[in-house]
């Protein structure tokens, strides 16, 4: 009998099953990246979004309608993560729910520093924040519509 004998490195395995896992490096995606959605598909979207969130107990989770005050998005839902692990998966559960109906991001920023995470859809933004950096550019006053103040009477 033969002994038997090891074909290839550890590193020769993993080049030729490469194409079986999913490239994922970091929030990346394998899918193609999201198209043009309908006013339904587009809420349905942001609904999925938050419930992504709050599935990974995200807290102060808001969905924002900034329809009538911006022309590049819709919708922003807003969450907090309370430390910068919990920031990284509520984003990469954001994208994992997203991704087989609508498809990838059209781009991620900040997934590597944490602070802010901003996952853009397009019409759907979602922000993921730690809280100090939530409470200091508090999004939800800058897109709210301003209460009319009250006149005074001379």
């Amino acid at each position: 009998m033969r002994p038997s004998t090891v074909r290839g490195s550890a590193a020769d395995f993993v080049a030729r099953n490469a194409a079986l896992a999913p490239r994922r490096n970091g929030i990346a995606s394998t899918r193609a990246t999201i198209g043009v959605l309908s006013d339904a598909d587009t809420l349905a979207l942001a609904r999925l979004c938050r419930e992504a969130a709050l599935g990974k107990k995200a807290e102060d989770v808001v969905m924002l309608d900034i329809r009538r005050l911006a022309n590049f998005a819709d919708y922003f839902i807003v969450a907090t993560g309370r430390s910068l692990i919990q920031a990284r998966a509520v984003a990469d559960a954001v994208v994992e729910a997203a991704e087989d109906k609508f498809g990838s991001p059209i781009r991620t920023e900040g997934y590597n520093e944490g602070g802010w995470i901003l996952v853009d859809y397009g019409p759907v933004i979602v922000h993921v924040f730690l809280p100090q950096a939530r409470e200091f550019y508090n999004l939800e006053r800058l897109w709210t519509k301003p209460v009319a103040a009250a006149r005074r009477s001379s």
